[in-house]
């Protein structure tokens, strides 16, 4: 009889506790969920099934206004919308475009994963934090398998993961950050590209206001605020140790686009209030953040040190901020038109647009950038493995809370 007393009882005072200190049971209620996940009980750990059934019901239903023509200087830049969904990328992949017909597998931060003929949630490791701008940061592959960057927390600490999605093994696990109140993973960084048998992608400094976590940049113990480099084969290495990692360049703030052009290595990344920057990446090179910048302090609006010796110049600032998002080089025909030159693409997000770039090839400095205002707030680009997907001079962008577009310049004058 006390053993059935005691039942009831036990789940009368877990529910008082529950609503007296909710934050008391969020964590075994999440790792409860997890178990439940792995055992095949349940379908989805981070989403409902109702947002994932609206997801697959709505990913075509494209209208007549989502087509657009930006006109530019000197030619047009056509969008039409290829798949509806409501949410941020964290990256996605383009494959096999024929006859206005194409392969997609768009990620997107909450871990939904959308595709021709299915949408359902990926399988996240228990500790994965959605919390302070978290969740699936980056996607990429490597040797055809994909590996996502995302952001974790546990009670005492907070930091970063390559996971491999179908394994699900934890590849790589960045050391704690100080300062857990004002950590914000929309700052983790996660841009990728890939030369040779290298993988190289960012890690950014991932803060708000936190002199303590900012400082990362310049500790070379940590991989926060770097660009590294990892060799293809060491990810998936039989003896189950960490990849080996070189520290490629460092002093990082939050670097959102990287890509190779014309034997050089560039970065678009995210100053403080203003201070936008796009790079050009050397080895062992220092990009000087914290220390350095054109743009200032959040809050207060204070300088930073405008420029030392010891540091990187950027190729271009800007100012105010445009809040950049992926880099990636133009496509064949605009290449073709610009081959004098460098040409490269990035997104962005505060100024809705994509902009076109040129940077000499001999001197090395920023010729112009021309802006194709779109009105939506561009994410990233479409990719085969981890290089532009193009073809016909076709190109794939995505935007906030919209969706995929197809992208084409055309109409040169």
């Amino acid at each position: 009889m006390k053993k059935f007393l005691f039942i009831p009882l036990f789940f009368l005072i877990s529910a008082f506790i529950g609503y007296e200190n909710p934050k008391l049971i969020e964590e075994p209620k999440k790792y409860i969920k997890f178990l439940l996940r792995n055992m095949n009980l349940i379908d989805n750990f981070a989403l409902n099934e109702i947002e994932i059934k609206q997801a697959e019901s709505e990913k075509y239903k494209i209208e007549e206004k989502d087509k657009l023509i930006v006109e530019g200087n000197s030619y047009s830049l056509v969008l039409d919308k290829r798949i509806n969904f409501d949410g941020r990328t964290a990256g996605f992949f383009i494959d096999n475009l024929k006859n206005k017909k194409f392969e997609f597998d768009v990620f997107l931060q909450n871990g939904l994963n959308i595709k021709n003929n299915s949408t359902k949630e990926i399988f996240f490791p228990k500790d994965i934090s959605f919390d302070q701008n978290g969740g699936l940061k980056s996607i990429f592959k490597v040797n055809g398998k994909k590996l996502a960057i995302i952001s974790n927390k546990n009670i005492n600490c907070a930091y970063a993961t390559i996971y491999e999605i179908e394994t699900k093994n934890i590849i790589l696990k960045t050391k704690c950050l100080p300062d857990m109140k004002n950590v914000d993973f929309n700052g983790l960084g996660g841009a990728v590209t890939e030369k040779e048998n290298y993988i190289y992608l960012s890690i950014g400094a991932p803060e708000w206001d936190s002199q303590e976590i900012r400082a990362l940049a310049q500790e070379k113990d940590y991989l926060y605020g770097k660009v590294i480099r990892i060799q293809k084969d060491s990810f998936f290495d039989n003896s189950k140790k960490e990849p080996k990692i070189d520290i490629f360049t460092y002093g990082h703030k939050n670097p959102q686009g990287l890509t190779f052009a014309n034997k050089f290595f560039f970065s678009i990344e995210h100053g403080p209030q203003g201070g936008d920057e796009i790079n050009l990446i050397r080895k062992g090179k220092n990009y000087g953040w914290p220390e350095v910048s054109y743009g200032t302090e959040y809050n207060n609006g204070k300088s930073y040190k405008k420029f030392d010796q010891n540091f990187e110049k950027p190729l271009f600032t800007f100012l105010p901020s445009i809040a950049p998002s992926s880099m990636n080089i133009c496509p064949d025909n605009l290449n073709k038109y610009y081959s004098d030159d460098i040409c490269l693409m990035f997104l962005t997000l505060r100024e809705m647009s994509l902009y076109v770039l040129l940077i000499d090839k001999q001197k090395l400095n920023v010729i112009s950038y021309e802006k194709f205002k779109i009105g939506e707030r561009m994410r990233h680009f479409g990719k085969k493995n981890n290089k532009l997907y193009q073809k016909n001079n076709t190109f794939f962008i995505s935007a906030d809370g919209s969706g995929i577009f197809s992208a084409k310049f055309n109409n040169f004058r």
